[in-house]
């Protein structure tokens, strides 16, 4: 009996949302994004190459699939730009939530649709779906992103 309710006491506190400071969601959205561009990076390199290697393309897909269902919790009240913490999201994305969220579920959607594609295998349909992909990405940092301009 205790085994067990340890054993849900840890399940219950592992699954239950954890709240975290500003700076710490700033870290946990700038390494999503980062990984959302690696993975986006390798369906890329792999569509462009001669001979795709499927599975990589399939993976890397669910992977942004995966983190399009977690990104819409990356940017709660007070996670903006303010003095002391490096970020690239724009006020913007606070002032103007509903513009924000309409581009977060196309990139969703996105998302979904091209796991989707992914799994079927069809090389010529993953590269017209890889473009959606990426122009719901451009979308979003047109207008809620800073930019780098090196």
């Amino acid at each position: 009996m205790r085994t067990l309710l340890i054993a849900a006491g840890l399940a219950a506190l592992l699954t239950s949302p954890l709240i975290a400071a500003p700076g710490d969601i700033v870290a946990t959205r700038i390494a999503g994004f980062r990984e959302v561009g690696a993975a986006f990076k390798n369906i890329n390199d792999e569509l462009k190459s001669g001979r795709p290697q499927l599975y990589v393309v399939q993976i890397s897909a669910r992977q942004i699939r995966d983190y399009a269902r977690q990104h819409m919790g990356w940017f709660p009240a007070g996670s903006g730009p303010r003095p002391g913490v490096k970020t690239a999201a724009k006020p913007e994305i606070w002032t103007q939530a509903p513009a924000f969220k309409k581009a977060q579920d196309g990139f969703t959607t996105q998302a979904n649709a091209f796991a989707g594609v992914a799994g079927s295998g069809d090389v010529a349909k993953m590269r017209v779906a890889a473009k959606a992909l990426g122009g719901s990405c451009a979308t979003c940092h047109r207008s809620f992103r800073v930019e780098d301009k090196r």
